[in-house]
């Protein structure tokens, strides 16, 4: 069969029992076709929601078919809490870990260092989210095998083309017009931009072909070893003196190890097929998915800018970098455990909402309205106590110079928990084919923090209180947008359910 039309799944253990269901079906179908000739009786008028003039289909076929499709929503839920719960417990063990070494991070380094470390991980963010053009959002929406392994190509020529420009664009820039663009010193180290952007862009066309393969126990273990692999490289290097560079050589190896674990075993031995990939397969892909290198490779970067990551840009600029590190030790005891279970449900609500979008939109809903009340309890937990301890906690846990950071934490609070609840649900404009309704809510909320930012520097409001006023922004938009999801969710499946009746009496209708 042609690769074009061979139809990709992920074969494994769980999909028997379905396959099982449906073979009694068709049994059970043959044996009422050999009565009905042998009885040879006109069917009746269908009076049923199938249409009149329809063939009414027997009770017994009825019941299977109703069978069948309950059998396949537990199979699909038991699935979905499964893979969650992998990817729980990978992300857990690795924030963790991460969490626990950062006391002895705040030891080994100052809150300067941090903060050069905090400009350095936004810019690879904004940039790293384009480094593949778009194109690893369109790989969980491979439909065939061809698509799959042209589209990890095409991704991967993207991220090398991307990063080389920019390695290109930082090795031309004279060490004045550095120290401008950058608040940090860069100029010894400027080839850690386009080594880190390879790196994060990599590692995020890995974890999309993962997703769409279904191996998020792989995609698990890669966040064991970033959150214990990152960390302790830089103890290591801070122990030696390393400084800045410690810093963010530590952070280009924990990414590093996740790329390779899931690049050999995902691409080069798992189920992507090598022989499909061609550069007129390629050059198809591309084409067929146009859209997401031209919206949503720059949407993409406006909304990890929104989400808090320009932030430490504008706050490294007008506030130093001293007040930066005290944003880093707030991200890293806030935002850090409340990703261990948002990381998790958006991997494996992409994954399925991929599929539900275009086969059952009930679905999609469902998961919709399971996942943000889960999310919006946990962060609650966990923001709470922790606001409730810092003053004791944080000069105990990270040490006195670390007691200004308080402020600081108390102020990114809000803000975390509108991000917490977004985080997991934050594909679905785009798996809905809404990008440009996602571009002009990213936008706006973009465009909101940086006039919140650039006018409270301006009257002279301090750090603290700037910080505040960013938090409510970033609720309220947060807000906004889940609101919009369900909508776009709910008139999908509007649409769906009224058209269901036409497909399902053209489906039940006996072939003569």
């Amino acid at each position: 069969m042609h690769p074009e039309r061979q139809r990709f799944q992920y074969r494994g253990k769980k999909h028997r029992p379905m396959r099982s269901a449906i073979r009694r079906v068709r049994g059970m179908g043959i044996r009422l076709k050999s009565r009905a000739q042998i009885t040879d009786r006109a069917p009746e008028p269908c009076v049923s929601a199938c249409g009149p003039g329809r063939n009414q289909p027997s009770i017994a076929a009825r019941f299977a078919v109703n069978r069948l499709r309950a059998s396949g929503k537990r199979l699909a839920a038991s699935a979905f809490v499964r893979n969650a719960s992998i990817m729980l417990i990978g992300t857990t063990l690795g924030q963790t870990a991460s969490v626990v070494l950062a006391p002895v991070l705040t030891r080994l380094y100052t809150a300067e260092e941090f903060g050069f470390l905090s400009v350095y991980t936004a810019a690879l963010a904004i940039l790293g989210v384009t480094a593949a053009l778009g194109l690893d959002l369109a790989i969980p929406l491979a439909a065939t095998e061809f698509e799959l392994a042209n589209l990890i190509a095409a991704s991967a020529i993207a991220v090398a083309i991307t990063s080389g420009l920019i390695g290109l664009i930082m090795w031309s820039l004279p060490a004045a017009a550095l120290a401008q663009i950058w608040p940090g010193p860069l100029d010894q180290l400027r080839y850690l931009i386009p080594l880190g952007l390879a790196c994060v862009g990599g590692y995020y066309v890995m974890v999309a072909a993962a997703t769409c393969a279904g191996r998020f126990a792989d995609i698990a273990r890669t966040r064991i070893t970033q959150g214990i692999g990152g960390p302790l490289s830089q103890i290591g290097f801070g122990i030696l003196g390393a400084g800045n560079e410690g810093l963010a050589i530590g952070f280009i190896i924990g990414q590093t190890s996740g790329c390779f674990l899931l690049l050999s075993r995902v691409v080069l031995r798992g189920p992507v097929p090598h022989s499909a990939v061609s550069w007129r397969g390629i050059r198809t892909i591309v084409a067929h998915y146009i859209r997401f290198p031209l919206l949503a490779s720059w949407t993409r970067v406006v909304d990890m800018a929104g989400s808090g990551t320009i932030l430490y840009l504008l706050f490294s600029a007008y506030y130093g970098s001293e007040i930066v590190g005290f944003m880093f030790l707030g991200e890293r005891v806030i935002a850090r455990p409340l990703l261990m279970v948002s990381s998790s449900l958006l991997q494996v609500f992409s994954g399925e909402a991929g599929r539900a979008a275009r086969e059952d939109p009930v679905t999609l809903g469902r998961r919709f309205r399971q996942v943000v009340p889960v999310q919006s309890l946990f962060a609650l937990i966990w923001i709470l106590p922790v606001n409730l301890l810092a003053n004791r906690a944080v000069p105990l846990l990270f040490g006195d110079p670390w007691v200004a950071a308080i402020p600081c934490l108390h102020a990114l609070s809000l803000a975390y928990l509108a991000l917490a609840v977004v985080h997991p649900v934050s594909t679905t404009l785009q798996l809905l084919d809404r990008q440009t309704l996602a571009a002009i809510w990213q936008m706006l909320r973009l465009s909101l923090l940086v006039v919140a930012t650039v006018a409270s520097r301006r009257y002279g409001i301090s750090a603290v209180e700037a910080l505040w006023i960013c938090s409510v922004v970033q609720a309220v938009t947060c807000v906004g947008m889940l609101a919009t999801m369900a909508v776009c969710i709910r008139r999908l499946t509007i649409a769906s359910r009224n058209t269901a009746p036409e497909q399902c009496s053209s489906m039940l209708q006996p072939r003569r």
